[in-house]
């Protein structure tokens, strides 16, 4: 039994990224399941999380990972068992990406989320670790809420967790430098946060999740600022690892294409969007409209109609493709705006709809057109 578990294990990992991975580590979990090994039912759960949530869609992993926490604190709470390290860190590691799913699934109450919130502390403060990973993500949903002054306080605590000598959930420095940059970014500091990420970019400090992220943020960043300078030289370094980089989004270029490359990016709409609409994540979805909303408002001012091979679910799907900008434009913009509310309903607040506004503003100032 143990050695036929084990034999699923290598089969799945050795399995490139994607559905089919996806499908061998279920059939493991049902098998571990059968027979009631709780090492492999953990193990491939944790397995499963992971590649749904980096490989597939991240609004689905709350179920896997609600399993997993029901069976270790079932196994190790009840009976006062002690964990391997390694299953001690992926619990924990878990988690901390519940909160992350929480934080993208606007449907999700806030009360859920602050009781995501007290179980993470609650672990963390059981097994002994550091409480910088809560804090991190205490601090980015205080800032979804507009709750600034509290999240300044939080990173504040944030940054004082990091320099303790406590072991902590991520030890990542990509990810930890992220956070510092994304922080001076809400500062008004670019200059700084530049500072801070060119060992990102540059590779000398590595991370699964890098350059991609640097680049795009400093992308947006430039595009919300109405920096044409600075949105043609990051959109350029993301259009480079397009292809080959596992974090490639190329829905993400859109408002690069739009001012651009207009027939790029109706190449990205027809092999990207199909995807967007199948997405549970839901933060997914609204960028994806959102981006898809500035490229065809841009794209309106050169094309009254495009043509378009869209997926016959499209609300606005035509069996000529020919599709008419402004009409798109309004589409993608409702779509993204109904997703922005729904964020701001339950966070109680206005960030997502002032995120779509500074975007739009930005566009504007780089193609001379007053906001309308």
């Amino acid at each position: 039994m143990e050695e036929e578990l084990y034999g699923l294990f290598e089969r799945y990992t050795a399995m490139p990224h994607g559905s089919e991975r996806i499908d061998a580590i279920r059939e493991a979990v049902k098998k571990a399941d059968k027979w009631g090994d709780d090492y492999w039912r953990l193990k491939n759960r944790y397995q499963l999380a992971i590649e749904q949530y980096r490989y597939d869609d991240s609004g689905k992993v709350l179920p896997m990972i609600a399993e997993y926490v029901a069976i270790f604190e079932k196994k190790y709470f009840d009976t006062g068992k002690s964990p391997t390290h390694q299953q001690l860190g992926e619990y924990l590691y878990l988690l901390d990406l519940a909160l992350n799913v929480f934080g993208i699934l606007p449907q999700l109450p806030l009360t859920q989320g602050r009781q995501l919130e007290e179980q993470y502390w609650n672990a963390l403060k059981r097994f002994g670790y550091g409480k910088a990973d809560y804090y991190d993500r205490r601090y980015f949903q205080l800032r979804y809420e507009d709750r600034l002054e509290e999240a300044e306080e939080v990173f504040e605590l944030w940054e004082e967790e990091r320099q303790g000598s406590a072991r902590q959930v991520t030890s990542c420095e990509g990810c930890i430098k992220s956070i510092q940059i994304r922080h001076k970014l809400h500062q008004g500091k670019r200059d700084e946060a530049l500072k801070l990420a060119r060992p990102l970019m540059d590779g000398t400090i590595q991370c699964s999740y890098e350059p991609w992220r640097s680049f795009r943020l400093f992308m947006n960043n430039s595009r919300n600022r109405g920096d044409l300078g600075g949105m043609k030289y990051y959109g350029r370094q993301l259009t480079r690892r397009l292809g080959w980089d596992e974090n490639a989004d190329e829905m993400s270029l859109l408002s690069y294409y739009a001012l651009l490359d207009i027939p790029r990016g109706l190449k990205t709409v027809e092999t990207s969007i199909d995807e967007i609409f199948h997405k549970w994540n839901q933060c997914s979805r609204w960028r994806g409209f959102m981006e898809a909303w500035l490229f065809f408002s841009q794209a309106a001012h050169t094309y009254e109609t495009v043509s378009l091979a869209m997926p016959k679910t499209f609300p606005l799907y035509r069996e000529d493709g020919q599709y008419n900008t402004a009409e798109l434009a309004q589409w993608f913009h409702e779509g993204a705006l109904e997703i922005a509310r729904k964020f701001d309903e339950r966070n109680q607040s206005s960030y997502y709809q002032n995120k779509m506004q500074r975007a739009w503003d930005g566009m504007q100032k780089m193609t001379g057109e007053s906001n309308e």
